[in-house]
């Protein structure tokens, strides 16, 4: 028999007795979307956590510091380790490091004045040196402007123009919600949502703006900061200003540094000039660091990286255990999801199985008849488990559709009732077709949650699974249909 009147045969047997064959199907219709729906909610979970760590920033990153007890063996004896240059050149020699700079926080409370009379104040800024020649190495971003090509530059953070006060205002601050996500909002009485606040614009330019850095040995801040918080400033001793110039904004990315979000990030020799200018005794301590920044190569270079690190007589940290321990729990919870979706398909095979073998019960005389024809033992049993695999077949590609319509159907919910009931719903939300709501419920996007996530490797796994699964538990009864004898089989009424 050629392939093509198998085929047939097989689409002829199946509809011949449809209830059974569309009851059978039912069954793994059921099956199928059951284990698609549970790994898509796993999925779901698993991409809020990467959204979650994403935002946390580069994750690749590798923090190193030393503590008392980071002792390293040596051919002389056992040495306390140090982050000083040398340390910083064999990081730099390391397998996957592609990126390394050693990090310096300024010692000192500094204040940042800007406008006529210095009207402006932003107090008790963060100050950050790192070396510039390793910025774009270590993956640090420009939002604005430039680095840093001249002396008197510096970068600012990207919100660090958020940070001033007026003083002529009684100390209003400018408001922005500074795309962490943990922004404000105000209750609509009318629309019954908490509403986003929008970002107001700051008081100046701040790269067209030149600021003065006010700090000192012994700085304790701003007088009119301390007057409005009742500490005064006795016992200040004498201060020094510095004029600086903002060539460009660093994105913010909180595991590079807080001076990225709203801070002065400057390279090392300025920060050393800057600290020698406070204090000249200081200079000696800088030739050390509080710590430095390993770039890896990648996130699987990570605990290499850092394993490396520590066998040297170092500590680290990073995200790393983090992600992990997120990864287990994410797969821990696609296992028992999926599990559970599977015991549905494996009822659905036992119903296969129950039709093939009443489909052999009912076809005893046909097969005896094909076998008195000459037809071979192997087409019949292609024949039977074509229709097995049919089943499943079937079964699938219906339950894979099924599954994305009430996937969809999910993060639609999700996206308006929920969201909306718990006051997440922004402005810009409110605004959105039904048709950009359901784009974004099937692509997702950077501030889209999606709580069920089917992938495209899903519905070909479900498919193929169903149909192996309908093959599986076919072959039983096409191994029953081909020892029939044949005058036996002739020979029975059915």
């Amino acid at each position: 028999m050629r392939f093509s009147d198998i085929l047939r045969l097989c689409r002829q047997n199946l509809f011949r007795r449809k209830s059974r064959t569309i009851l059978t199907v039912l069954g793994v219709i059921v099956g199928c979307c059951s284990i698609v729906l549970m790994i898509s909610l796993a999925q779901g979970i698993n991409e809020q956590n990467e959204k979650m760590l994403k935002s946390m920033g580069d994750l690749s990153i590798v923090t190193v510091y030393t503590s008392g007890s980071g002792m390293v063996n040596t051919s002389s004896g056992t040495e306390q380790v140090k982050l000083d240059d040398k340390a910083v050149e064999s990081f730099r020699s390391m397998n996957d490091v592609i990126g390394v700079t050693p990090v310096m926080n300024f010692p000192y409370t500094a204040t940042l004045k800007a406008g006529a009379g210095g009207r402006y104040i932003a107090d008790y800024v963060q100050i950050m040196g790192i070396d510039m020649t390793q910025f774009d190495q270590m993956g640090y971003k420009i939002a604005d402007g430039d680095k840093p090509f001249k002396d008197g530059q510096v970068m600012a953070g990207e919100w660090l123009a958020y940070d001033f006060m007026d003083t002529l205002r009684g100390g209003e601050m400018r408001y922005a919600n500074r795309g962490d996500g943990s922004y404000s909002c105000t209750y609509n009485e009318a629309t019954g949502q908490c509403e986003a606040s929008e970002d107001q614009d700051p008081y100046f330019d701040i790269r067209n703006t030149r600021l003065t850095l006010v700090t000192g040995a012994n700085y304790q801040g701003d007088s009119y900061t301390n007057g409005s918080m009742g500490s005064g400033a006795a016992g200040q001793s004498d201060t020094m200003s510095e004029t600086l110039t903002i060539s460009g904004l660093t994105k913010s990315d909180q595991n590079k540094g807080y001076a990225t979000s709203s801070g002065l990030v400057m390279d090392l020799k300025t920060m050393k000039e800057l600290i020698a200018k406070v204090d000249p005794s200081a200079v000696k301590k800088a030739n050390t660091y509080d710590q430095v920044y390993v770039k890896a190569a990648d996130l699987s270079a990570v605990p290499d990286v850092e394993s490396q690190l520590k066998s040297m007589g170092y500590e680290t940290s990073s995200y790393e255990d983090m992600r992990q321990t997120m990864e287990e729990q994410t797969s821990s919870i696609r296992l028992i999801l999926g599990g559970i979706g599977a015991v549905s398909l494996l009822v659905a095979a036992i119903g296969i199985a129950n039709t093939m073998v009443m489909s052999v019960s009912e076809r005893t005389r046909e097969i005896g008849i094909m076998k008195a024809l000459g037809c071979y033992v192997r087409d019949i049993r292609v024949m039977f488990l074509a229709e097995a695999g049919a089943i499943g077949f079937l079964g699938g590609v219906i339950g894979c559709l099924l599954s994305a319509l009430l996937s969809l159907g999910i993060n639609l919910i999700g996206m308006t009732y929920f969201a909306s009931m718990y006051g997440y719903v922004s402005n810009d939300a409110e605004s959105l077709s039904f048709w950009q709501r359901l784009w974004q419920a099937i692509a997702g996007g950077d501030n889209v949650t999606r709580y069920s996530v089917i992938p495209w490797w899903l519905y070909v796994f479900a498919i193929v699974f169903a149909t192996l699964i309908g093959l599986l538990f076919g072959f039983g009864p096409a191994n029953k249909a081909v020892k029939i004898p044949a005058l036996d089989a002739i020979k029975n009424d059915q």
